[in-house]
């Protein structure tokens, strides 16, 4: 029996036991730490009944633990390492494809709800590289951070989009979005 020689392989040993399941594990930390059912049903290529015998397994591993009963149910990782390591052994092309998914499904329940914030989709818009989607996102996240005066959150959001603005190429839209991002973050700086 090998010894694993660090913790992260130690993870990564406990999640390869239980392979047949790994692939939900993997989508729900690309979702994030935490993640509602009805998301990982939504995004995950699997029959209902698939996806209730995979996550009952993983509950029953105690590597993620569940609040609620059915759709309402909410899991998260035991511990932010063995979600980084679901996280970490997927591919990146796979990472991107599955942030995609993720947000498609998001934008298609509307954040206007206020149930998710901009933020989360400007994450996943911004994890699957498309970067001109998530712009918006990563502005209205600042702005609301800056309406509520969460000050440094809103200089973190605005300063994402003006990142993410620099790698646009070159075009009157992009000029417009810059101006907005640069307007947005002059009071939070102040």
């Amino acid at each position: 029996l090998a010894i694993p020689m660090t913790l992260h392989d130690s993870l990564m040993a406990r999640l390869d036991r239980l392979a047949p399941v790994k692939e939900v594990a993997q989508i729900g930390a690309v979702i994030g730490r935490e993640f509602s059912y009805e998301l990982l049903a939504a995004v995950a290529p699997m029959l209902r009944e698939e996806l209730d015998n995979a996550l009952e397994q993983w509950v029953k591993s105690e590597l993620v633990f569940r609040r609620g009963t059915g759709p309402e149910a909410i899991y998260t990782f035991k511990h932010a390492l063995v979600h980084d390591a679901a996280y970490q052994s997927l591919l990146r092309s796979k990472r991107q494809q599955l942030h995609a998914r993720i947000a498609q499904v998001l934008e298609e329940r509307r954040t206007d709800t206020g149930e998710i914030g901009p933020e989360v989709l400007a994450r996943h818009l911004t994890d699957a590289g498309l970067a001109a989607r998530a712009i918006p996102y990563w502005c209205r996240a600042g702005e609301l951070a800056a309406r509520r005066s969460a000050n440094p959150e809103a200089v973190a959001h605005l300063t994402k989009g003006l990142e993410l603005v620099a790698t646009l190429p070159d075009a009157p839209d992009r000029a417009e979005e810059e101006l907005a991002l640069r307007l947005a973050i002059g009071g939070p700086l102040i």
